[in-house]
């Protein structure tokens, strides 16, 4: 995850407007996150066979999403963006547990146009990191699955996690806090991201399933 060069995120932003932007992004996308959460069901009991799909789900939305986000980041905030890629992990992981890659047309992909989209969608995935800890615990304690056989992805930053959506938070404030319009278009793309994440499950798990 390793990028080109350091990008340093600035950490000067008053804390209430930080919590002022995140939290609008929150409540634009509350339904959409309870919602993706009860459907991709890691959060309680689950077997290996429902984990592999859920791998799956997210490696074809990641390989699409990735470079969309990578095309519409301003230049400077790249190298940050590339240390925090993590559809290789799901490769990774995949390759362990004998399971095959989908492609990124087996999952919906936002359409993203500008920075203002960029971190609205980053939102979504950067939470997903932080959340995805709770998930490599719960994967440690019931599957045995760890970083090294099979659970990378959700492993992510491990200890480095939370230092990253900080970075995450500091970075949205200061490319969206002076632009109303810009932060409406990030919400709008938040919404949209969580709603390519539940198209994409619902199709993938509906199917396995069936299988």
């Amino acid at each position: 995850m390793a990028g080109p060069q350091q990008y340093t995120t600035p950490l000067g932003a008053p804390v209430a407007s930080i919590n002022d932007t995140l939290a609008s992004l929150r409540q634009a996308t509350a339904g959409q996150h309870a919602r993706i959460e009860s459907l991709v069901g890691l959060g309680g009991p689950f077997g290996r066979g429902h984990y592999g799909r859920v791998l799956q789900g997210f490696g074809a939305f990641l390989h699409g999403w990735e470079p969309a986000v990578a095309r519409t980041l301003p230049r400077q905030l790249l190298p940050w963006f590339a240390r925090g890629r993590r559809a290789f992990l799901i490769d990774r992981d995949l390759a362990a547990l004998g399971l095959p890659a989908l492609g990124p047309e087996a999952a919906v992909v936002p359409h993203l146009e500008d920075r203002a989209d960029a971190l609205g969608s980053l939102y979504v995935m950067e939470g997903a990191a932080l959340g995805g800890q709770l998930i490599a615990a719960n994967l440690r304690h019931r599957l045995r699955i760890d970083a090294d056989n099979g659970g990378a992805y959700f492993n992510g930053c491990g200890s480095g996690t939370a230092a990253r959506w900080r970075e995450y938070r500091s970075l949205a404030q200061s490319q969206l806090e002076d632009d109303a319009r810009a932060r409406a278009r990030a919400a709008d793309a938040a919404v949209r991201t969580f709603e390519a994440l539940i198209a994409t499950f619902e199709t993938l798990l509906d199917e396995r399933a069936a299988a």
